[in-house]
């Protein structure tokens, strides 16, 4: 058994996915732990057959060829389903690790805050951090938000427990992602990881947001926002929201951002 699997789900986008590699490669260079890395090409076209021979310095690589793009959440359960290991740390292929012993200060994190879900903070060119790299659970303006099916984005400067954190960087015990079954595979790409992290916090389990530990995130390079939040919003309220008294109010608030 692997002590991590670090998983990729690529679509279109092998240009980020090589500089994520490298980032992953040189963060990985010399670590105690093992690991393997398992790429999943999402039907996307791109082929991947020359990552063994571009990263030698990885020791554990393998890419998967998927036959259909069912979306972001089920092409992690596919790799997940593969894993052999304690943790999963699920990677976006625009990510890039920009500090040093990266993984290694994520996976103490996670031990020494006693999460059973760890995500750090994301930021985009300039060093500003992005809004929806996590979702706030405690305050007014966090509870309305969870009333709508919403979220609350506040910078944090120490780890705090949140309602969710971003799927570009994902870290947990394989034994909790199996718990809920992985990702609802209804959700084709967006609010899963809020999904996961809501069902997870039903059963007692702690989320994380870390802003000690950054991690470069480009964004938006597999898909437009606009053209599956929508859905998949819609899909989260009926879900978690049909029967709770907000149900009428998450919807007009999804109506209103139309």
């Amino acid at each position: 058994m692997y002590d991590i699997q670090i998983q990729i789900v690529n679509y279109k986008s092998k240009k980020y996915l090589f500089e994520c590699l490298e980032s992953v490669s040189k963060d990985l260079a010399g670590v105690s732990f093992s690991y393997h890395i398992a790429v999943l090409d999402n039907a996307s076209g791109d082929d991947l057959s020359d990552i063994l021979t571009q990263f030698p310095s990885l020791k554990s690589v393998e890419v998967v060829q998927g036959v259909e793009n069912k979306g972001f959440g089920a092409g992690n359960n596919l790799l997940a389903e593969r894993a052999n290991a304690e943790y999963l740390l699920l990677l976006n292929p625009d990510t890039k690790i920009i500090e040093p012993n990266t993984v290694v200060r994520m996976l103490e994190q996670i031990k020494s805050l006693h999460a059973d879900v760890y995500g750090p903070r994301l930021i985009a060119e300039g060093n500003t951090t992005q809004w929806w790299d996590h979702g706030e659970l405690y305050g007014f303006k966090a509870w309305i938000a969870n009333l709508a099916a919403s979220s609350h984005w506040e910078e944090q400067t120490k780890p705090v427990s949140a309602a969710w954190v971003s799927g570009a960087v994902f870290l947990l015990k394989k034994e909790t992602y199996d718990s809920v079954g992985g990702f609802d595979e209804n959700f084709f790409l967006y609010k899963e990881e809020e999904d996961l992290c809501y069902m997870l916090r039903k059963n007692g389990a702690c989320i994380i947001y870390d802003p000690t530990v950054t991690i470069f995130h480009r964004g938006g390079v597999s898909a437009r926002k606009e053209d599956h939040m929508q859905k998949s919003s819609a899909y989260f309220i009926e879900k978690h929201f049909r029967n709770r008294p907000s149900y009428y109010f998450a919807k007009f608030i999804l109506w209103c951002k139309k």
